[in-house]
């Protein structure tokens, strides 16, 4: 049989393959990554696609020409989106066709291709890549039926193995690498800049420390103080980023994860609130991507210590040894999905309507209607090619973006 026209593939720069440096300019913010969608999507060498933008991997999944380079399409976008000229970069960017593709997604669904191994946040974040999506309909019937696999792989992993129990983010890594840091303090003061998950399971955690003192900064007060308000029965607070300087002079540890594309606290405001400390320790934890902590030029102060996602990386390499036993299990359920979707795959690769199907209808079409048509008036004529025309590219659209069904997509998850 005939192979058909078009195929699945991913092209994923993640921490495996480029450096915290190298993936900042590539990165796609949350406010950013409805339009990223629309823009990539609407690309002529793009037939579907979802776009997931972590702190630790930028991927584009996309149906696209067999004959297409796919990382041409993704330098692209860039150069549409973000008027960047990939150039070397191109080189961080590995190619997963078809099949390998879908391995790699449920891989990072199930948490093993993470930084920190069985990590749970990354479903959620897959899912709301997904959503985007759908919203802007550059999903179709490929990329819908990959991704509900994938949120089963995900969930099957984290239900019958125990590569997802301890500290499975990157957020509750950086709260253990505080360790003796905070338990050696009374009532310590945390800063928080910035309100979003990551921030909110790092202040879970930090709240159970006696006497702790907890304090939201966001561009939006408003919001942080709707975010203080969610821990009930701590001393929380919250402020405007415009009392930054003071809060920061204050603070103990401050954990900043915002989607800022310019540092929000800059060399000069570490320095002044180190001098205003007057020699008392302070950490500083970067969570975000772009970086929202800017080292001075000059060196940090010896009692200020910044980490940033690098040095998180490095902190959980050695932590993972009881999750690697699990990697074999994890592996069988991927496995299992994979088979699924491979023969899925091998069905929609040849249906006539995905596959540049839509002339066959249009032969077809006027088939039906040729004996018919000289037997009707010219006006009626008319109007019933109209309506005919419109009936054939709706039933092509249709096949062509409608979502797996319950059937197709496998509602046991065993």
């Amino acid at each position: 049989m005939q192979s058909g026209n078009w195929r699945l593939v991913a092209c994923a720069t993640t921490h495996k393959t480029s450096s915290l440096d190298e993936r900042e300019p590539l990165q796609l913010g949350n406010g950013e990554i409805a339009r990223a969608n629309a823009v990539f999507g609407g690309l002529t060498a793009v037939k579907e696609s979802a776009i997931v933008s972590t702190c630790n991997r930028v991927e584009f999944y996309f149906v696209t020409g067999r004959d297409n380079d796919p990382v041409d399409a993704v330098a692209a976008f860039y150069g549409e989106f973000r008027g960047l000229d990939l150039g070397r970069r191109r080189e961080h960017f590995d190619v997963y066709p078809e099949y390998d593709a879908a391995n790699h997604l449920f891989r990072v669904a199930a948490g093993i291709d993470s930084m920190v191994l069985g990590e749970n946040q990354v479903l959620g974040q897959l899912k709301e890549a997904y959503g985007s999506a759908c919203a802007v309909k550059s999903a179709g019937k490929v990329i819908h039926r990959l991704f509900h696999q994938a949120f089963r792989v995900g969930k099957r992993v984290r239900t019958d193995t125990e590569i997802g129990r301890g500290a499975c983010s990157v957020s509750t890594a950086a709260v253990e690498m505080l360790g003796e840091t905070v338990r050696l303090l009374e009532r310590p003061r945390f800063l928080f800049i910035g309100v979003n998950q990551m921030i909110q399971l790092a202040a879970r955690r930090l709240a159970r420390i006696e006497g702790a003192r907890l304090v939201f900064a966001n561009r939006t007060e408003a919001r942080a103080a709707e975010f203080a308000a969610g821990f009930r029965g701590v001393d929380s607070s919250a402020s405007g980023l415009d009392g930054l300087p003071d809060l920061l002079a204050a603070a103990d540890v401050v954990i900043s994860c915002t989607s800022s594309p310019e540092p929000v606290v800059t060399g000069e405001a570490l320095e002044r609130a180190a001098a205003s400390r007057k020699g008392r320790l302070q950490t500083v934890v970067d969570l975000a991507i772009p970086r929202d902590v800017e080292v001075p030029a000059a060196g940090l102060d010896p009692s200020v210590t910044v980490w940033d996602l690098e040095d998180v990386k490095r902190f959980v390499a050695d932590r993972q040894r009881r999750r690697e036993l699990e990697v074999p299990r994890a592996e069988e359920i991927i496995d299992g999905r994979l088979r699924e979707f491979k023969y899925w795959y091998g069905q929609v690769l040849h249906e006539p309507l995905y596959n540049g199907g839509g002339l066959s209808m249009e032969e077809i079409r006027r088939e039906e209607l040729g004996s018919l048509m000289n037997e009707l008036p010219t006006r009626l004529q008319e109007q019933l090619d109209r309506a005919t025309r419109r009936l054939v590219d709706r039933v092509v659209k249709a096949a062509k973006s409608a979502p797996a069904s319950e059937t197709d997509r496998g509602q046991n998850d065993t």
